[in-house]
């Protein structure tokens, strides 16, 4: 079984993770991906709910059709590019599988909104359109050290650790407890798991929890940017 991380990375990347699912799929093994899926048909609106929910900003996607990752990408580094799965997955089958939840399901586990986060919000809340118009105006080399700073903030969040302790349990440890109940429903069979980082050793560890027979075997860095 191999993991790999998930969205918002460099064409080159994808197009690695593409030839590694292609290879894979064609030698028989099943293919797990992340990916909340929009059974509620609101485009951003639905994903408002959800940071706002976490305490975001109520309006911070809801000026732009754009996915939020289009509107942050440059933020976050040069060329980076919205993941597409239908391209990383290739065509359709049985043997390709989304075992993430859905939106619905997810804001149905998220705690309700304490009346008094109301009160903190801001008079005027920002939104991604703004945040995109000011980076793009700010001096090259301010940009260069903006996307220094998101990709350490990234790769310190992103460990797992951090994220767990200050995530509700529906954006981690729910997500992460489906994708093992599936691995362990197909473990006669070999899987690659295009999973984020950030879930990847909370699934390691819901396994080997189950059954201690599993293990790491290997493992090895892949660089996003």
């Amino acid at each position: 079984m191999s993991f790999l991380p998930g969205e918002g990375h460099s064409p080159e990347f994808y197009r690695d993770v593409g030839e590694l699912v292609a290879r894979r799929r064609a030698e028989g093994w099943l293919v797990f991906y992340e990916g909340v899926r929009d059974d509620l048909g609101r485009g951003n609106d639905a994903f408002s709910d959800v940071l706002n929910t976490l305490g975001g900003a109520p309006n911070l996607l809801a000026d732009s059709e754009a996915h939020p990752y289009e509107m942050l990408a440059p933020a976050l580094a040069e060329g980076l590019v919205l993941q597409d799965n239908e391209v990383i997955i290739g065509r359709p089958g049985p043997d390709v599988r989304n075992v993430d939840m859905t939106l619905s399901e997810l804001l149905a586990e998220l705690p309700p909104i304490p009346p008094s986060a109301h009160d903190l919000q801001p008079d005027a809340p920002f939104n991604l359109t703004e945040v995109r118009e000011t980076f793009d105006g700010l001096p090259g080399w301010v940009q260069d050290r903006v996307r220094a700073a998101f990709q350490i903030l990234l790769a310190t969040t992103t460990s797992g650790r951090y994220a767990h302790a200050v995530l509700p349990p529906a954006i981690t440890t729910l997500r992460e407890q489906r994708v093992a109940r599936a691995i362990e429903d197909a473990r006669d069979c070999s899987i690659l798991v295009l999973y984020g980082q950030l879930h990847i050793s909370a699934i390691s560890s819901h396994l080997i929890a189950a059954d201690p027979a599993w293990r790491i075997v290997s493992s090895a860095p892949v660089k996003p940017f």
